[in-house]
């Protein structure tokens, strides 16, 4: 029971010291020494209705404010330019008998600070429309961009530090950049005038530049919904699977085409290679035929030289005609055999 009186205790303290932090902040200003921020980009809308309910139930938050560094003792709204405006609506019409509002007076901050602290703030505490949080997009970038100029680390990838400041999802902050990176004017034009949703925009951005502009003369840019732009996407998906289709079957039939004359061409040069060969073995068969014929002449012509010489020297009747007819054959055998 002891610790619990003490962690309650405890508890009590730390409340007590964020209360009083919190309250040192908290400081009643004249509504003329507030303005509004010079990057106030929002839409300031429903004033009447917001009127009302202040007049009704009293301010139930804070103005956010920091110092104007140039003019000390003024202030810029960082947040509350709808209920700032709402309450001056209220003094004019006599149904605001203060002159003074209470604001939460933040520290001096750099620009880029202060705007990045406006984009977060008006990000938690209002519902923002489509336009609007596709211009905070940009202007959130841009901040980003300068405090790292600045010097201050920014750590993590884009996207999720967008969607964190914008509180939104991670796969909003992706519809955006599509937008962004791919749509044609008309339609970027149409977001930021909140003519189209982001939804939308982002699914018309899917489609090339030729199918976006064509689809926009089909249409009046209000009235085009994700539908037809997904129509769209599937009718020149078909269309370029077909097309591709036809183009590979115009390059098979070429191919088929040049294997045909391929085939027609080694045909033809293997139809020349036989008839070249046939024509040299007959060529080759009349030369060996022509050459058999002439060694037979020749082998005719030697033997009926050689024949009477044989007689002869069978004839001989003495040695030394013997002799002398021997010689001769031989040394004409010789002249032969060098013939042949």
């Amino acid at each position: 029971m002891a610790r619990f009186q003490m962690d309650t205790s405890i508890a009590a303290d730390i409340k007590s010291v964020a209360d009083s932090s919190f309250k040192d902040n908290i400081k009643m200003i004249e509504v003329e020494k507030l303005k509004p921020s010079l990057d106030n980009f929002f839409s300031l809308t429903e004033i009447d209705i917001l009127a009302d309910d202040i007049e009704r139930q009293g301010l139930k938050h804070n103005i956010v404010v920091t110092e104007d560094k140039n003019d000390p003792g003024n202030f810029f709204i960082k947040s509350g330019h709808r209920r700032f405006k709402a309450i001056c609506q209220l003094i004019e019409q006599s149904r605001y008998n203060s002159k003074y509002v209470p604001c939460f007076v933040d520290g001096s901050k750099s620009q880029s600070e202060n705007l990045l602290d406006l984009i977060m703030l008006n990000a938690t505490t209002r519902v923002m429309s489509d336009s609007e949080l596709y211009n905070q997009y940009e202007v959130l970038k841009d901040t980003l961009d300068k405090l790292k100029e600045e010097g201050k680390k920014i750590k993590g990838r884009f996207r999720e530090i967008a969607a964190n400041y914008l509180n939104v999802s991670p796969a909003q902050v992706g519809k955006i950049e599509n937008i962004k990176h791919n749509a044609v004017d008309e339609i970027k034009n149409a977001v930021e005038d909140g003519t189209m949703s982001i939804t939308v925009a982002d699914s018309v951005a899917s489609l090339n530049e030729d199918e976006q502009k064509e689809l926009i003369t089909q249409r009046n840019v209000s009235e085009i919904k994700a539908s037809d732009a997904k129509e769209k996407k599937m009718k020149s998906e078909k269309k370029e699977k077909s097309e591709n289709n036809k183009t590979k079957n115009q390059v098979n039939q070429r191919e088929h085409n040049v294997d045909e004359k391929k085939s027609d061409f080694n045909d033809v040069v293997l139809n020349d290679e036989t008839s070249i060969l046939s024509t040299d073995e007959s060529d080759n068969n009349d030369n060996n035929a022509e050459k058999t014929g002439k060694e037979e002449n020749q082998i005719n012509s030697i033997i009926n030289e050689v024949t009477p010489l044989w007689s002869k020297v069978l004839a001989s009747s003495d040695s030394a005609s013997l002799k002398e007819n021997i010689i001769y054959l031989k040394n004409r055998l010789n002249e032969v055999v060098e013939e042949l």
